[in-house]
C-alpha cells in the first residue's frame, strides 16, 4: 500500500473515533419565527439522534429551510432553545454555527471560485508555521482528505473549475476536517446526475458509519426512503408526522398525505391526448461537443414530435441529451448541422431569438440563471418573450398585460401578494409556473422543459404536470428532459434512452419500467466507454 492510501486510512480510522467519541443527539426545542405578519415556524421540537440520517419533508413553504437556517446560524432572532450534546446554544452568525460543529451545504452552493480546493478546505483556519501560511502541510492535508472523500481532483485545483457534484463534496470534506456534529445537506442532488447522485448516497453512507449525524431535505421521496433512516414531515410551521423508516412499504405515500393533507393515489396524472401528425422533425442532427474528450455531442439523430405528444428523454452524464434540449431552441455553443421542420416547413434555428419565433418554447433546468431575472417582477418576466403582443406602434399596452398576467397567475394558482412582486421572494414552484406562462403567453406550439419539477414540492409538481396535459390536449408538442426517471416514464408517450450522443432505446407509455431504462442506459454506457 502506497504512503498516500495509508495516511488515507488512517485519516478514515481517525473519522471515526473522533466521531464516536464527540458526536451525540441535536435538538431543537419550541422553535417558533414569525416573518412580519407570517408565522414560518410553529413550536416545532425535533431531536436528531447520534449517527441518524434524519429526512425532513414538506412543501415549500412549510418551513424547512427557516428551522435549518435557525440551526446554522443564518437566522438567530428566533423563539425557543437549540441544544448541541445537550447543552444550550443560540448561533449569532454562521461561523458561530460551524465553531460547535454545524454546517450546512445548501442548495445554492456560495464557493469563491478562484480559491484553490486546498484552500477551500482549510479557509480561515490554515495551518501556520512561524506566524506564515504552512503551503506544504496545507497541500498534503487537503490531499488526504481529498484521498478519504474518493474525490478525484487536485488541492490545487479552483473551485470554479469543479462540478456541482464535486465542490457539494468539497463542501461536505470541509466540514469533516472541523469536526462536524450535525451536517445540514439542503437539496443535495437537485442539480446532480443519475451517477453523480449514486456517488453522493455513497459518501452519506460513509458520514453515517462514520456516527455523524445528518438532516438531509429533499422533495424527492424515493431519495428520503433509500438515504434516511428517520423522517420528519412538515406543514404550515408544524411538524405534523415522525417516524423511523424500517422497511415500510407505503412510505412515500405516508410522507405525501402528511405534507399536503390528503391522499395521492396517483403522482403522475398522464391525460389522454389526440396524438397527430409530426410538428416538430429534425434529421441528421448533429451538435459539436465544446468539452473536452468528445468530437460530437449529438450524432445524426432522426427526431419527430407529434402534437398532443409528451416525448420523455432520459440519459446519463455526457449522454447528450440536455445538448439535444438547447440545440433545438437554438441555445447550444457548439456548431449544430442538420435539418429541422415545424410542420413541413424546414426552418433554420440559429438563435434562441428564431426558435421564439418559430414557436419553439424552452424551460431550462437552471431557472434562475437562464430562465428568469430574479430582480424583477412577475408581470415583466411573464411577459418577456411576448412584449410583441402588447405593442401597437411602438407603445406597450400595460392594460392589456396586466389582464393577461393576472389571468394566468389565477389558472396556475402562483402563490404572491401581487403580480408587481419580484421573482426572488417566490418559491421554485411558483417560479417555474412563471417561467411556464412565459411561453404560454408566447403561444408556442413546441416546448422544451428541462427538468421541469427540479426542486419544487408535490402540490407545484402535480400543478405543473396539469400545465404539461394542458399543452398536450391542446395539441402542442413537448419533450421533457429530466433526470427524474419516475417523471420520465409517467408522464411520457414514448420515452427515448440516450446514449453518447445517439438514441439507443425506444419505449412507449407503460411498456417500460424505471429498470428497464436505468438498465438499458447503463449498459448502452458501458458499451460506448
Amino acid at each position: 500500500m502506497c504512503a498516500r492510501k495509508r495516511e488515507a486510512v488512517a485519516m478514515s480510522a481517525d473519522i471515526a473515533s473522533s466521531c464516536a467519541a464527540k458526536l451525540s443527539a441535536a435538538k431543537v426545542v419550541g422553535i417558533d419565527k414569525t416573518f412580519g405578519g407570517a408565522h414560518a415556524l410553529r413550536g416545532v421540537s425535533i431531536t436528531f439522534e447520534k449517527g441518524d440520517v434524519h429526512a425532513i419533508a414538506g412543501e415549500n413553504g412549510a418551513g424547512k429551510s427557516t428551522l435549518v437556517k435557525i440551526l446554522a446560524g443564518v437566522i438567530s432572532d428566533y423563539a425557543g432553545a437549540i441544544e448541541i450534546d445537550g447543552v444550550g446554544h443560540r448561533f449569532d452568525s454562521i461561523r458561530d454555527a460551524e465553531r460547535h460543529g454545524v454546517f450546512l451545504v445548501p442548495q445554492e452552493l456560495s464557493v469563491v471560485p478562484e480559491l484553490r480546493v486546498g484552500e477551500y478546505l482549510f479557509l480561515n483556519r490554515e495551518p501556520q508555521r512561524w506566524g506564515m501560511v504552512d503551503t506544504r502541510k496545507l497541500w498534503t492535508d487537503a490531499a488526504r482528505w481529498l484521498d478519504v472523500f474518493k474525490l478525484d481532483a487536485s488541492p490545487l485545483e479552483q473551485m470554479g473549475n469543479l462540478s456541482t457534484h464535486q465542490q457539494q463534496l468539497v463542501s461536505i470534506a470541509r466540514a469533516m476536517t472541523q469536526g462536524v456534529k450535525l451536517l445540514i445537506l439542503d437539496e443535495p442532488t437537485s442539480s446532480l446526475t443519475e451517477r453523480e447522485t449514486e456517488l453522493m448516497f455513497a459518501r452519506i453512507a460513509d458520514l453515517h458509519r462514520h456516527g455523524v449525524t445528518t438532516i438531509y431535505i429533499s422533495h424527492r421521496l424515493r431519495e428520503l426512503e433509500r438515504v434516511a433512516n428517520v423522517v420528519s414531515v412538515m406543514r404550515d410551521g408544524r411538524v405534523v408526522d415522525h417516524f423511523r423508516l424500517q422497511g415500510q412499504s407505503d412510505t412515500p405515500r405516508r410522507i405525501v398525505q402528511a405534507m399536503v393533507g390528503r391522499d395521492i393515489i396517483e403522482m403522475y396524472p398522464k391525460a389522454s391526448a389526440k396524438v397527430g401528425e409530426p410538428i416538430l422533425s429534425v434529421r441528421d442532427w448533429t451538435v459539436e461537443s465544446t468539452g473536452a474528450g468528445r468530437v460530437h455531442a449529438i450524432k445524426n439523430i432522426h427526431l419527430d414530435v407529434r402534437s398532443g405528444e409528451i416525448l420523455g428523454v432520459f440519459g446519463l452524464l455526457g449522454s447528450g441529451a440536455f445538448d439535444l434540449a438547447r440545440s433545438l431552441f437554438g441555445a447550444h455553443a457548439g456548431r449544430v448541422s442538420g435539418s429541422m421542420q415545424i410542420r413541413g416547413q424546414v426552418i433554420s434555428v440559429m438563435t434562441p431569438r428564431d426558435a421564439i419565433h418559430n414557436g419553439i418554447a424552452y424551460v431550462p433546468a437552471e431557472r434562475k440563471r437562464d430562465g428568469l431575472i430574479e430582480a424583477h417582477s412577475i408581470e415583466s418576466n411573464m411577459t418577456l418573450a411576448a412584449l410583441n403582443r402588447f405593442n401597437r406602434y411602438g407603445i406597450l399596452n400595460r392594460y392589456a398585460e396586466l389582464q393577461r398576467v393576472q389571468q394566468y397567475v389565477a389558472s396556475l394558482k402562483v402563490k404572491c401578494g401581487s403580480v408587481e412582486q419580484p421573482m426572488s421572494q417566490l418559491s421554485g414552484g411558483n417560479q417555474q409556473k412563471v417561467v411556464a406562462a412565459k411561453w404560454l403567453l408566447s403561444e408556442a406550439e413546441i416546448f422544451i422543459l428541462e427538468e421541469p419539477t427540479r426542486g419544487v414540492d408535490v402540490n407545484a409538481r402535480i400543478d405543473l404536470y396539469a400545465l404539461v396535459n394542458e399543452f398536450a390536449t391542446a395539441g402542442k408538442a413537448v419533450i421533457i428532459v429530466s433526470t427524474d426517471l419516475p417523471e420520465v416514464i409517467g408522464m411520457s408517450d414514448r420515452v427515448l434512452v440516450m446514449c453518447e450522443g445517439r438514441l439507443v432505446r425506444e419505449w412507449m407509455h407503460g411498456e417500460a419500467s424505471e429498470e428497464d431504462v436505468m438498465i438499458s442506459a447503463a449498459e448502452e454506457y458501458s458499451e460506448g466507454a
